[in-house]
Protein backbone atom coordinates (compact mmCIF):
# COMPACT_ATOMS: atom_id res chain seq x y z
CA UNK A 1 0.00 0.00 0.00
CA UNK A 2 1.42 3.40 -0.99
CA UNK A 3 1.47 6.44 1.29
CA UNK A 4 -1.26 8.06 -0.80
CA UNK A 5 -3.48 5.00 -0.38
CA UNK A 6 -2.88 5.02 3.40
CA UNK A 7 -3.91 8.70 3.61
CA UNK A 8 -7.01 8.03 1.52
CA UNK A 9 -7.91 5.00 3.67
CA UNK A 10 -7.77 6.93 6.94
CA UNK A 11 -9.69 9.87 5.41
CA UNK A 12 -12.44 7.52 4.29
CA UNK A 13 -12.54 5.80 7.70
CA UNK A 14 -13.23 9.19 9.32
CA UNK A 15 -15.85 10.14 6.66
CA UNK A 16 -13.87 13.21 5.61
CA UNK A 17 -13.95 14.75 2.15
CA UNK A 18 -10.74 15.98 0.53
CA UNK A 19 -11.90 19.56 1.18
CA UNK A 20 -12.54 18.86 4.88
CA UNK A 21 -9.14 17.21 5.34
CA UNK A 22 -7.49 20.08 3.50
CA UNK A 23 -9.15 22.63 5.81
CA UNK A 24 -8.00 20.69 8.88
CA UNK A 25 -4.39 20.74 7.63
CA UNK A 26 -4.43 24.23 6.11
CA UNK A 27 -3.87 23.04 2.52
CA UNK A 28 -5.97 22.99 -0.66
CA UNK A 29 -8.17 20.13 -1.88
CA UNK A 30 -5.84 19.79 -4.87
CA UNK A 31 -2.94 19.08 -2.49
CA UNK A 32 -4.90 16.28 -0.81
CA UNK A 33 -5.80 14.85 -4.23
CA UNK A 34 -2.15 14.84 -5.31
CA UNK A 35 -1.05 13.20 -2.03
CA UNK A 36 -3.64 10.43 -2.44
CA UNK A 37 -2.73 9.85 -6.09
CA UNK A 38 1.01 9.75 -5.15
CA UNK A 39 1.85 12.57 -7.58
CA UNK A 40 3.33 14.63 -4.72
CA UNK A 41 4.39 14.12 -1.10
CA UNK A 42 3.28 16.08 1.97
CA UNK A 43 5.85 18.13 3.87
CA UNK A 44 7.25 16.80 7.16
CA UNK A 45 5.02 19.02 9.34
CA UNK A 46 1.96 17.93 7.34
CA UNK A 47 2.93 14.27 7.82
CA UNK A 48 3.11 14.85 11.58
CA UNK A 49 -0.28 16.60 11.50
CA UNK A 50 -1.76 13.69 9.52
CA UNK A 51 -0.40 11.16 12.01
CA UNK A 52 -2.00 13.04 14.92
CA UNK A 53 -5.30 13.53 13.10
CA UNK A 54 -5.55 9.85 12.09
CA UNK A 55 -4.09 8.46 15.33
CA UNK A 56 -1.28 6.58 13.59
CA UNK A 57 2.49 6.91 13.50
CA UNK A 58 4.43 8.79 10.84
CA UNK A 59 6.25 5.54 10.13
CA UNK A 60 2.96 3.81 9.30
CA UNK A 61 2.02 6.61 6.88
CA UNK A 62 5.43 6.26 5.20
CA UNK A 63 4.96 2.49 4.97
CA UNK A 64 8.04 1.61 7.06
CA UNK A 65 6.13 0.00 9.95
CA UNK A 66 2.83 -1.69 10.62
CA UNK A 67 0.04 0.24 12.33
CA UNK A 68 0.69 0.07 16.12
CA UNK A 69 -2.02 -1.21 18.48
CA UNK A 70 -3.95 1.41 20.43
CA UNK A 71 -2.43 2.29 23.81
CA UNK A 72 -4.14 0.71 26.81
CA UNK A 73 -3.53 3.57 29.24
CA UNK A 74 -0.64 1.78 30.99
CA UNK A 75 -2.72 -1.22 32.20
CA UNK A 76 -1.80 -4.82 31.36
CA UNK A 77 -3.87 -6.41 28.64
CA UNK A 78 -5.78 -9.63 29.25
CA UNK A 79 -3.15 -11.54 27.27
CA UNK A 80 -0.34 -10.05 29.37
CA UNK A 81 -2.15 -10.94 32.63
CA UNK A 82 -2.58 -14.54 31.44
CA UNK A 83 1.14 -14.68 30.72
CA UNK A 84 1.99 -13.50 34.26
CA UNK A 85 -0.50 -15.99 35.76
CA UNK A 86 1.06 -18.84 33.76
CA UNK A 87 4.55 -17.95 35.00
CA UNK A 88 3.33 -17.81 38.61
CA UNK A 89 1.43 -21.09 38.22
CA UNK A 90 4.54 -22.88 36.99
CA UNK A 91 6.49 -21.50 39.93
CA UNK A 92 3.88 -22.78 42.43
CA UNK A 93 3.75 -26.23 40.82
CA UNK A 94 7.51 -26.57 41.23
CA UNK A 95 7.36 -26.08 45.01
CA UNK A 96 7.70 -29.25 47.20
CA UNK A 97 4.95 -28.28 49.62
CA UNK A 98 2.07 -25.84 49.92
CA UNK A 99 3.14 -22.31 50.56
CA UNK A 100 2.48 -20.57 53.82
CA UNK A 101 0.35 -17.46 53.97
CA UNK A 102 3.45 -15.39 54.39
CA UNK A 103 5.04 -16.96 51.35
CA UNK A 104 1.87 -16.41 49.33
CA UNK A 105 1.87 -12.74 50.32
CA UNK A 106 5.51 -12.49 49.27
CA UNK A 107 4.73 -14.19 45.93
CA UNK A 108 1.71 -11.95 45.38
CA UNK A 109 3.88 -8.93 46.04
CA UNK A 110 6.46 -10.27 43.60
CA UNK A 111 3.78 -10.68 40.94
CA UNK A 112 2.64 -7.09 41.47
CA UNK A 113 6.24 -5.83 41.30
CA UNK A 114 6.81 -7.89 38.13
CA UNK A 115 3.63 -6.47 36.57
CA UNK A 116 4.73 -2.92 37.44
CA UNK A 117 8.17 -3.55 35.97
CA UNK A 118 6.58 -5.02 32.86
CA UNK A 119 4.36 -1.94 32.49
CA UNK A 120 7.30 0.41 33.02
CA UNK A 121 9.21 -1.54 30.41
CA UNK A 122 6.41 -1.04 27.95
CA UNK A 123 6.45 2.72 28.57
CA UNK A 124 10.25 2.78 28.19
CA UNK A 125 10.06 0.82 24.94
CA UNK A 126 7.34 3.16 23.63
CA UNK A 127 9.56 6.15 24.44
CA UNK A 128 12.51 4.56 22.64
CA UNK A 129 10.38 3.88 19.56
CA UNK A 130 9.18 7.49 19.53
CA UNK A 131 12.77 8.68 19.84
CA UNK A 132 13.85 6.46 16.94
CA UNK A 133 10.93 7.70 14.85
CA UNK A 134 11.92 11.34 15.49
CA UNK A 135 15.52 10.54 14.54
CA UNK A 136 14.31 8.83 11.34
CA UNK A 137 12.17 11.84 10.41
CA UNK A 138 15.08 14.20 11.07
CA UNK A 139 17.41 12.07 8.93
CA UNK A 140 14.84 11.87 6.13
CA UNK A 141 14.43 15.66 6.22
CA UNK A 142 18.19 16.16 6.04
CA UNK A 143 18.52 13.76 3.12
CA UNK A 144 15.66 15.55 1.36
CA UNK A 145 17.35 18.94 1.82
CA UNK A 146 20.68 17.62 0.48
CA UNK A 147 18.94 15.96 -2.48
CA UNK A 148 17.02 19.15 -3.24
CA UNK A 149 20.21 21.24 -3.12
CA UNK A 150 22.09 18.83 -5.42
CA UNK A 151 19.19 18.67 -7.89
CA UNK A 152 18.94 22.46 -7.91
CA UNK A 153 22.64 22.80 -8.73
CA UNK A 154 22.43 20.14 -11.46
CA UNK A 155 19.39 21.81 -13.01
CA UNK A 156 21.10 25.19 -12.89
CA UNK A 157 24.21 23.83 -14.63
CA UNK A 158 22.08 21.99 -17.20
CA UNK A 159 20.04 25.10 -17.99
CA UNK A 160 23.17 27.18 -18.43
CA UNK A 161 24.74 24.63 -20.80
CA UNK A 162 21.50 24.50 -22.80
CA UNK A 163 21.45 28.31 -23.09
CA UNK A 164 25.06 28.38 -24.35
CA UNK A 165 24.39 25.67 -26.95
CA UNK A 166 21.24 27.42 -28.15
CA UNK A 167 23.08 30.73 -28.48
CA UNK A 168 25.87 29.08 -30.52
CA UNK A 169 23.46 27.29 -32.88
CA UNK A 170 20.78 29.97 -33.14
CA UNK A 171 19.88 31.41 -36.52
CA UNK A 172 18.09 34.35 -34.91
CA UNK A 173 19.23 37.45 -33.10
CA UNK A 174 15.80 37.70 -31.49
CA UNK A 175 12.46 35.92 -31.73
CA UNK A 176 9.06 35.58 -30.07
CA UNK A 177 6.08 33.24 -30.40
CA UNK A 178 2.95 33.19 -28.29
CA UNK A 179 -0.73 32.46 -28.60
CA UNK A 180 -2.96 35.52 -28.29
CA UNK A 181 -6.52 34.26 -28.67
CA UNK A 182 -8.69 31.13 -28.72
CA UNK A 183 -11.92 30.33 -30.48
CA UNK A 184 -13.07 27.16 -28.74
CA UNK A 185 -16.28 26.94 -30.75
CA UNK A 186 -14.26 27.01 -34.01
CA UNK A 187 -11.49 24.86 -32.50
CA UNK A 188 -8.69 27.31 -33.32
CA UNK A 189 -5.93 29.20 -31.54
CA UNK A 190 -4.32 32.39 -32.83
CA UNK A 191 -0.51 32.60 -32.68
CA UNK A 192 1.71 35.62 -33.31
CA UNK A 193 5.36 34.99 -34.19
CA UNK A 194 8.37 37.12 -35.04
CA UNK A 195 12.03 36.43 -35.79
CA UNK A 196 15.10 38.57 -36.56
CA UNK A 197 17.77 36.67 -38.51
CA UNK A 198 21.24 36.83 -37.03
CA UNK A 199 22.60 37.56 -40.53
CA UNK A 200 20.21 39.40 -42.84
CA UNK A 201 20.83 39.55 -46.57
CA UNK A 202 18.94 41.56 -49.16
CA UNK A 203 16.17 39.52 -50.76
CA UNK A 204 15.89 37.10 -47.84
CA UNK A 205 12.35 35.85 -47.09
CA UNK A 206 10.87 33.78 -44.28
CA UNK A 207 7.90 31.64 -43.38
CA UNK A 208 6.58 30.16 -40.15
CA UNK A 209 5.72 26.50 -39.73
CA UNK A 210 3.21 25.16 -37.23
CA UNK A 211 3.25 21.41 -36.56
CA UNK A 212 -0.14 20.61 -34.98
CA UNK A 213 -0.29 17.03 -33.66
CA UNK A 214 1.69 15.84 -36.69
CA UNK A 215 0.05 18.09 -39.33
CA UNK A 216 2.46 20.75 -40.67
CA UNK A 217 1.01 24.13 -41.74
CA UNK A 218 2.98 26.92 -43.47
CA UNK A 219 2.37 30.69 -43.13
CA UNK A 220 4.24 33.44 -45.04
CA UNK A 221 6.10 36.04 -42.97
CA UNK A 222 6.09 39.79 -43.57
CA UNK A 223 9.34 41.78 -43.36
CA UNK A 224 8.81 44.72 -41.01
CA UNK A 225 10.92 47.39 -39.34
CA UNK A 226 14.25 46.30 -37.90
CA UNK A 227 14.66 43.40 -40.35
CA UNK A 228 11.99 41.52 -38.40
CA UNK A 229 9.88 38.82 -40.00
CA UNK A 230 6.46 38.50 -38.38
CA UNK A 231 3.08 36.84 -38.91
CA UNK A 232 -0.22 36.15 -37.19
CA UNK A 233 -1.98 32.89 -38.02
CA UNK A 234 -4.66 30.48 -36.80
CA UNK A 235 -3.91 26.84 -35.93
CA UNK A 236 -6.15 23.95 -34.92
CA UNK A 237 -6.67 23.90 -31.14
CA UNK A 238 -4.74 20.74 -30.26
CA UNK A 239 -2.51 19.60 -27.40
CA UNK A 240 0.86 19.88 -29.19
CA UNK A 241 1.89 22.80 -31.43
CA UNK A 242 5.51 23.37 -32.54
CA UNK A 243 6.26 26.77 -34.11
CA UNK A 244 9.40 27.16 -36.27
CA UNK A 245 10.83 29.85 -38.55
CA UNK A 246 12.33 29.09 -41.98
CA UNK A 247 14.76 31.61 -43.50
CA UNK A 248 14.96 31.41 -47.30
CA UNK A 249 18.00 32.95 -49.05
CA UNK A 250 18.26 31.87 -52.68
CA UNK A 251 18.66 28.09 -52.63
CA UNK A 252 19.51 28.12 -48.92
CA UNK A 253 16.82 27.04 -46.47
CA UNK A 254 17.49 27.18 -42.71
CA UNK A 255 15.00 26.26 -39.98
CA UNK A 256 14.90 26.97 -36.23
CA UNK A 257 12.37 25.88 -33.61
CA UNK A 258 10.95 28.90 -31.77
CA UNK A 259 8.31 27.63 -29.34
CA UNK A 260 6.39 24.56 -28.24
CA UNK A 261 2.85 24.79 -26.87
CA UNK A 262 1.56 21.83 -24.83
CA UNK A 263 -1.91 20.89 -23.61
CA UNK A 264 -3.71 23.98 -24.93
CA UNK A 265 -6.74 21.87 -25.87
CA UNK A 266 -6.79 19.90 -22.59
CA UNK A 267 -6.58 23.05 -20.52
CA UNK A 268 -9.76 24.40 -22.12
CA UNK A 269 -11.67 21.32 -20.96
CA UNK A 270 -13.53 21.98 -17.68
CA UNK A 271 -11.94 20.17 -14.75
CA UNK A 272 -14.05 17.65 -12.83
CA UNK A 273 -12.62 15.53 -10.00
CA UNK A 274 -13.88 12.02 -9.18
CA UNK A 275 -13.52 10.68 -5.63
CA UNK A 276 -13.17 6.95 -6.35
CA UNK A 277 -10.61 5.87 -3.74
CA UNK A 278 -11.53 2.33 -2.59
CA UNK A 279 -14.63 2.43 -4.83
CA UNK A 280 -14.21 -1.24 -5.79
CA UNK A 281 -12.81 -2.41 -2.46
CA UNK A 282 -15.89 -4.55 -1.66
CA UNK A 283 -16.03 -6.31 -5.05
CA UNK A 284 -15.68 -10.11 -4.96
CA UNK A 285 -14.60 -12.57 -7.67
CA UNK A 286 -15.88 -16.15 -7.76
CA UNK A 287 -16.41 -18.76 -10.48
CA UNK A 288 -15.56 -16.36 -13.32
CA UNK A 289 -17.90 -13.61 -12.13
CA UNK A 290 -17.04 -10.28 -10.46
CA UNK A 291 -19.80 -9.14 -8.10
CA UNK A 292 -19.86 -5.43 -7.24
CA UNK A 293 -22.27 -4.38 -4.44
CA UNK A 294 -24.25 -1.13 -4.48
CA UNK A 295 -21.78 1.75 -4.65
CA UNK A 296 -21.99 5.53 -4.10
CA UNK A 297 -19.41 7.89 -5.63
CA UNK A 298 -19.05 11.67 -5.62
CA UNK A 299 -17.45 14.23 -7.91
CA UNK A 300 -16.73 17.96 -7.78
CA UNK A 301 -16.41 20.76 -10.31
CA UNK A 302 -13.72 23.08 -8.85
CA UNK A 303 -14.91 26.03 -10.96
CA UNK A 304 -11.70 26.55 -12.89
CA UNK A 305 -8.87 24.75 -14.56
CA UNK A 306 -5.20 24.33 -13.73
CA UNK A 307 -2.11 23.13 -15.49
CA UNK A 308 -1.15 19.84 -13.83
CA UNK A 309 2.32 20.07 -15.36
CA UNK A 310 3.32 23.29 -13.61
CA UNK A 311 3.00 25.83 -16.45
CA UNK A 312 1.47 28.49 -14.19
CA UNK A 313 1.60 31.40 -16.65
CA UNK A 314 -0.11 29.47 -19.42
CA UNK A 315 -2.67 28.03 -16.98
CA UNK A 316 -3.54 31.53 -15.79
CA UNK A 317 -4.03 32.79 -19.34
CA UNK A 318 -6.07 29.79 -20.42
CA UNK A 319 -8.32 29.89 -17.36
CA UNK A 320 -10.41 32.65 -18.95
CA UNK A 321 -11.06 30.38 -21.95
CA UNK A 322 -12.08 27.27 -20.00
CA UNK A 323 -15.45 26.02 -21.15
CA UNK A 324 -18.37 25.62 -18.77
CA UNK A 325 -19.68 22.17 -17.86
CA UNK A 326 -22.87 21.14 -19.60
CA UNK A 327 -23.22 17.53 -18.39
CA UNK A 328 -21.31 15.07 -16.22
CA UNK A 329 -21.83 11.31 -16.19
CA UNK A 330 -19.99 8.72 -14.12
CA UNK A 331 -19.61 5.30 -15.71
CA UNK A 332 -18.19 1.90 -14.80
CA UNK A 333 -15.85 0.48 -17.44
CA UNK A 334 -14.49 -3.04 -18.00
CA UNK A 335 -11.26 -3.05 -20.05
CA UNK A 336 -12.14 0.56 -20.98
CA UNK A 337 -15.48 -0.59 -22.41
CA UNK A 338 -18.69 0.87 -21.01
CA UNK A 339 -20.68 -1.26 -18.51
CA UNK A 340 -23.13 0.98 -16.60
CA UNK A 341 -23.97 4.58 -15.69
CA UNK A 342 -24.35 5.85 -12.14
CA UNK A 343 -27.73 7.36 -11.21
CA UNK A 344 -27.62 10.92 -9.75
CA UNK A 345 -28.85 11.07 -6.12
CA UNK A 346 -29.04 13.59 -3.30
CA UNK A 347 -26.24 13.74 -0.75
CA UNK A 348 -26.64 10.81 1.72
CA UNK A 349 -27.27 11.81 5.34
CA UNK A 350 -24.19 9.96 6.65
CA UNK A 351 -21.75 11.94 4.45
CA UNK A 352 -20.13 14.82 6.32
CA UNK A 353 -17.94 17.62 4.90
CA UNK A 354 -18.83 16.94 1.26
CA UNK A 355 -20.12 20.42 0.43
CA UNK A 356 -20.11 21.08 -3.31
CA UNK A 357 -20.06 17.37 -4.19
CA UNK A 358 -22.51 15.67 -6.53
CA UNK A 359 -23.40 12.03 -5.89
CA UNK A 360 -24.23 9.03 -8.08
CA UNK A 361 -25.31 5.52 -7.11
CA UNK A 362 -24.51 2.29 -8.94
CA UNK A 363 -26.84 -0.69 -8.56
CA UNK A 364 -25.29 -4.10 -7.69
CA UNK A 365 -23.69 -5.75 -10.72
CA UNK A 366 -22.40 -9.20 -11.69
CA UNK A 367 -19.91 -9.16 -14.58
CA UNK A 368 -18.14 -12.09 -16.28
CA UNK A 369 -14.39 -11.54 -15.86
CA UNK A 370 -11.01 -13.23 -16.12
CA UNK A 371 -7.46 -12.76 -14.88
CA UNK A 372 -5.86 -9.53 -16.13
CA UNK A 373 -9.13 -7.66 -16.70
CA UNK A 374 -9.25 -4.00 -15.65
CA UNK A 375 -12.18 -2.25 -14.00
CA UNK A 376 -12.48 1.45 -13.24
CA UNK A 377 -14.91 4.32 -12.92
CA UNK A 378 -14.52 7.30 -15.25
CA UNK A 379 -15.98 10.77 -15.75
CA UNK A 380 -17.66 11.56 -19.07
CA UNK A 381 -17.76 15.37 -19.30
CA UNK A 382 -19.60 17.40 -21.93
CA UNK A 383 -18.90 21.16 -22.09
CA UNK A 384 -20.92 24.10 -23.40
CA UNK A 385 -19.46 23.65 -26.90
CA UNK A 386 -20.65 20.06 -27.16
CA UNK A 387 -17.19 18.54 -26.72
CA UNK A 388 -17.25 15.29 -24.74
CA UNK A 389 -14.13 13.86 -23.12
CA UNK A 390 -13.41 10.97 -20.76
CA UNK A 391 -11.23 11.21 -17.66
CA UNK A 392 -10.29 7.80 -16.26
CA UNK A 393 -10.11 7.04 -12.55
CA UNK A 394 -8.29 4.36 -10.54
CA UNK A 395 -7.43 1.16 -12.43
CA UNK A 396 -8.30 -2.08 -10.58
CA UNK A 397 -6.74 -5.17 -12.19
CA UNK A 398 -8.02 -8.70 -11.52
CA UNK A 399 -4.80 -10.44 -10.43
CA UNK A 400 -3.80 -13.59 -8.47
CA UNK A 401 -3.31 -13.12 -4.72
CA UNK A 402 -2.54 -16.78 -3.91
CA UNK A 403 -1.90 -19.99 -5.80
CA UNK A 404 -2.21 -23.65 -4.82
CA UNK A 405 -0.61 -26.48 -6.76
CA UNK A 406 -3.11 -28.09 -9.08
CA UNK A 407 -5.79 -25.48 -8.40
CA UNK A 408 -6.85 -22.29 -10.14
CA UNK A 409 -5.28 -19.13 -8.58
CA UNK A 410 -7.40 -17.00 -6.26
CA UNK A 411 -8.07 -13.65 -7.95
CA UNK A 412 -8.81 -10.23 -6.46
CA UNK A 413 -9.07 -6.66 -7.71
CA UNK A 414 -5.81 -4.82 -7.01
CA UNK A 415 -5.39 -1.06 -7.49
CA UNK A 416 -2.82 -0.24 -10.18
CA UNK A 417 -2.75 3.57 -10.27
CA UNK A 418 -4.84 5.81 -12.53
CA UNK A 419 -6.10 5.41 -16.09
CA UNK A 420 -5.12 8.74 -17.66
CA UNK A 421 -6.32 10.78 -14.68
CA UNK A 422 -4.74 14.01 -15.96
CA UNK A 423 -5.69 13.56 -19.61
CA UNK A 424 -8.93 13.81 -21.56
CA UNK A 425 -9.67 10.97 -23.97
CA UNK A 426 -11.92 10.57 -26.97
CA UNK A 427 -15.16 8.75 -25.95
CA UNK A 428 -14.59 6.29 -28.81
CA UNK A 429 -11.45 5.08 -27.00
CA UNK A 430 -13.73 4.02 -24.11
CA UNK A 431 -16.31 2.17 -26.15
CA UNK A 432 -18.77 5.08 -26.18
CA UNK A 433 -20.68 6.09 -29.30
CA UNK A 434 -23.01 8.97 -30.10
CA UNK A 435 -20.67 11.72 -28.84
Amino acid sequence: MTMGQRIAQKRKEQNLSQEALGEALGVSRQSISKWESDTSLPEIEKLVALSKLFGVSVGWLLGVEEEPPRESGGELTEEQLKLVEEIVGRYIAAQPKPMSRRRKRVLKGAVIVAACCFTMGLFWLSGQLTKLENQYNSLQNSVGNISGSVNSQINSIGSRVEEILQAQNSLTADYDAQWTDMDIAAGTVTITASAVPKTYREGMTAQFLAECDGEVLSFPAELTEGQTFSAEFDCPLVDSILVSVVFLDGDTRETQLLQQFDRLYSMTIPEVDLDDIWALDEAEFKDGTLTIPENILSYTIPGGNSDSYGNASVASAVSESVAAVSEVKVGLFHNQQFVAWGTPIEKPNNYHGFEGHSFVKFAPLSIPAKEGDTFCYALVVTDEYGRTTVRGGIANDLLPVSETAGEAPELELIEQGYVGYYQYDDPADWGLSGY
